[in-house]
This record gives structure tokens, sequence and C-alpha cells, in this order.
């Protein structure tokens, strides 16, 4: 590529992460990109979708601890887009809705480097599907509102609870150790002890919900989990409808390693997720991957699974 033109830069939403989930565009772009740049929620075994030569670099950023920082991010974009003619960052969920995204199109835009914005499905919906309700429903809530629990650099936010009243759902990203404001806020504001459910790490075979009310929910959630984990708060009258499915833990899946040749390890791992397990797949070819992809794949291998698949 000419050092005088750039890549193009492809914004992607991976989703809550279950690879079924994948939009066609993003699964398509996943598989021609030439380099990775990857969120720390993105579902390893998407990564594995990516062709043999393609290089994967981490830029995944953990909540509530030392991390890589967004002008950091923005710089190995930059970087990227002069090397490599499809360049892909991957961002969990939807890159659009509290993804960061805009941080990434200014500094693409200030030096005129093509880019394209994929959405992606966000775990509000994912974790709407998996209870088994609508974030709306009819005569019970005729709109949702996505807030944030917390913003840039872990301030908290003050948050429009009024939709609530108006017969609103209220869906929290980001807000589970700030759990008790927010629960204390709503409350406060409303003087309405909603129904509310936690949904941890939705569409994963580690989804746990917790339910309860607006003045209960903190002190249930302190009790069941002390670890701070990716979560969606759901507050509003569709929490207590009759369908929904509450209080619910996936016990029965399991962590398969499938290994084998490439190709028929990537049908076989769908299936698997189909199935409703997660997997991760050992091909047979891995020695002529990437250097990124081969030392992704050692980290990978270092985690327990519960069963190994051999085709």
């Amino acid at each position: 590529m000419s050092v005088d033109t750039y890549g193009k830069v492809y914004l992607v939403g991976a989703g809550p992460g279950n690879p079924e989930l994948l939009t066609q565009k993003a699964l398509r772009l996943i598989q021609r990109a030439d380099i990775v740049l990857y969120d720390r929620l993105v579902n390893p075994f998407m990564l594995q979708l990516v062709k043999p030569d393609a290089a994967l670099i981490d830029v995944g950023k953990k909540p509530y601890h030392m991390h890589i920082q967004q002008q950091d991010i923005n710089e190995k974009l930059i970087k990227s887009a002069k090397q490599y003619e499809c360049v892909v960052r991957l961002k969990g969920g939807d890159p659009a809705i509290f993804g960061r995204v805009h941080e990434e199109v200014v500094a693409l835009s200030n030096l005129d480097i093509p880019f394209e914005i994929v959405p992606g499905i966000t775990s509000a919906s994912a974790a709407a599907a998996s209870l088994g309700i609508g974030l709306t429903i009819r005569d019970i809530a005729t709109s949702v509102t996505l807030t944030a629990g917390h913003f840039k650099d872990d301030t908290s936010c003050s948050m429009d609870v009024s939709s609530l009243l108006k017969h609103g759902t209220l869906a929290i990203y980001m807000g589970v150790k700030e759990l008790k404001r927010i629960m204390d806020k709503i409350f406060e504001t409303t003087h309405v002890d909603y129904p509310v459910v936690v949904i941890y790490q939705t569409s994963t075979i580690k989804e746990t919900r917790i339910s309860g009310t607006v003045t209960t929910i903190a002190n249930k959630v302190k009790r069941k989990t002390s670890e701070v984990k990716p979560a969606i708060i759901i507050v509003g009258n569709i929490v207590a409808h009759h369908h929904i499915k509450v209080d619910a833990t996936i016990n029965d899946s399991k962590a398969y390693l499938v290994s084998g040749p490439r190709l028929k390890a990537i049908e076989q791992a769908y299936q698997i997720y189909e199935q409703g397990h997660w997997c991760m797949i050992n091909p047979k070819e891995n020695m002529d991957f990437h250097a990124t992809q081969q030392q992704f794949l050692k980290q990978q291998l270092t985690k327990r699974f519960d069963e190994i698949i051999h085709i």
C-alpha cells in the first residue's frame, strides 16, 4: 500500500458475546481483516475467524484497573491504517452505544482516514431476549432509555429516570459498582419500588440473573456476588411480566475445545454454540498463522475446558 494512502477502518460491533449474534457484515469483515484491534469483552472464538495472516492487537480496557488509554488506541488505529488495507476495530456490543466510538471517529476524520461504523447487537437487547421479553411491551412499557452508570474516568453520572414514570423501561450499562447509589436516586425521584433485574455476562455460558426491586436489589447483588462483572441493569414494569425468566443461572453449559482442521473445527464450534455451550478451537494448521495469532492461541489454551473434541 502506498505511503501516501490509508486503508479503511471498520468500527465493528461484536455483539454481547455469542458468536451467533454477530451480524453478517461483522463476520465478513472479521474474515477479511488484515488486522483486528479487539476489546476485552470480545469472545475469543470470534478472533479465531480471522484469516491466517491477519494480525491481532489487544486494546482491551478493564474497568477500575490501569489500562490502555483511548489516545493510545487512536494512535494504534492510525498506525494500522497506514500499514493495512482493511483494519477492524472490534468492540463488544454496539460500538455506538457507550463504546467510545466518537473519539475514534474524530481521530480518523482529522487525518481523512476512511472509516465505517458497523452496528452490533447491544447487551440490553440480548438481555431482554434472554429473559424472554421485549424492552417495550404494549400497554406496559412504551419506551426504553439506555443510560450509563458511570462516565469517563469512572465518574458517576446524573441519569434521567423520569421515563420510568411515563411507562418506560430503563436499561443501565456499567452501573453495578454504583448500584445502590443509582437505585437510591431512582426511588428518591419516582417514589416507586420498581422491579429490577441484573443480568451478568448475557448470551454467554456465565450468564446470571438476579432479580429484586429498586429498594432490595443492591443488597441481593452484594450477597450473591463480590466480583464486578459485565452486567446490564433493567428497571421497569416489564421485569414483573409473568413470562420473564429470572433468578436463573446457566449451570449445565460446558466449555469445549475442538482440535482438528481449522474449517471443520469452526463448523463444529458453531454447532456447540447453537447448543448453548462455549467453545474455542485448536486448529492443526496453527504454525502457519500470524505470530500474534499463535501467541493469542497459546494464551487461550491455558484456560480450563470441560471437554476436548478431536476431529
